[in-house]
C-alpha cells in the first residue's frame, strides 16, 4: 500500500486539486467540530440518554490513537519520500491518523443521533481522510487504521 502512495502520488497532485486539499484539510476539523458541539448542546438540553455516549466514543477513540502515536512515532510520508508537505506538519507520529479517527469518531456519532447529520459528517470525514494522503502528511496505512478504530469504538 505504501508503495503505491510513493509511485502515484505525483499522478494525483496537480495544482488544482492540491488548492482544494489544503482547504480541505484546513476547513473540515473546524466544520466537524461545529457539528458535534451543535449536536452535543442539543442533546444537553433536551437531556437526551444519547449524550454520553456521543461523548465518551469519540473521546475514547482520541485518546487510543494518542497512546498508539506515542507509541509508534512512524514518521509522515513527507519525511519518508522527502516530499513537500501541502501543509506545514509536525514530522513524526503519523499513524494512525488523529484528523481521520475523530472525523469518523464523531462522524458515527453523530449516526446514532441522526442518520442523514450522521452521512454528512461521514462524507466530510472521508474527505478529510483523502485529503490528508494528498497533502502528504499521512499514508494510506494511517488513515485506515484511523477509520478501523473509530469504527470498532463505534461498534462496541
Amino acid at each position: 500500500m505504501e508503495k503505491f502512495y510513493q509511485r502515484n502520488l505525483h499522478l494525483i497532485r496537480q495544482h488544482h486539486l492540491d488548492k482544494i486539499c489544503i482547504s480541505i484539510t484546513k476547513i473540515t476539523p473546524y466544520l466537524t467540530a461545529l457539528l458535534y458541539a451543535i449536536t452535543l448542546f442539543i442533546l444537553f438540553i433536551s437531556h437526551s440518554s444519547k449524550l454520553m455516549m456521543t461523548i465518551i466514543k469519540p473521546l475514547s477513540s482520541f485518546f487510543i490513537v494518542t497512546i498508539i502515536r506515542k507509541i509508534y512515532n512512524r514518521p509522515r510520508p513527507c519525511v519518508t519520500f522527502d516530499i513537500e508537505p501541502l501543509v506545514d506538519h509536525k514530522t513524526d507520529e503519523s499513524f494512525p491518523s488523529r484528523h481521520t479517527v475523530s472525523a469518523f469518531a464523531i462522524g458515527f456519532a453523530l449516526l446514532n443521533i441522526n442518520t442523514y447529520l450522521g452521512i454528512i459528517a461521514l462524507i466530510i470525514a472521508c474527505l478529510v481522510g483523502f485529503s490528508r494522503i494528498i497533502c502528504a502528511v499521512h499514508f494510506v496505512s494511517d488513515v485506515l487504521c484511523g477509520f478501523l478504530i473509530a469504527f470498532i469504538i463505534y461498534l462496541i
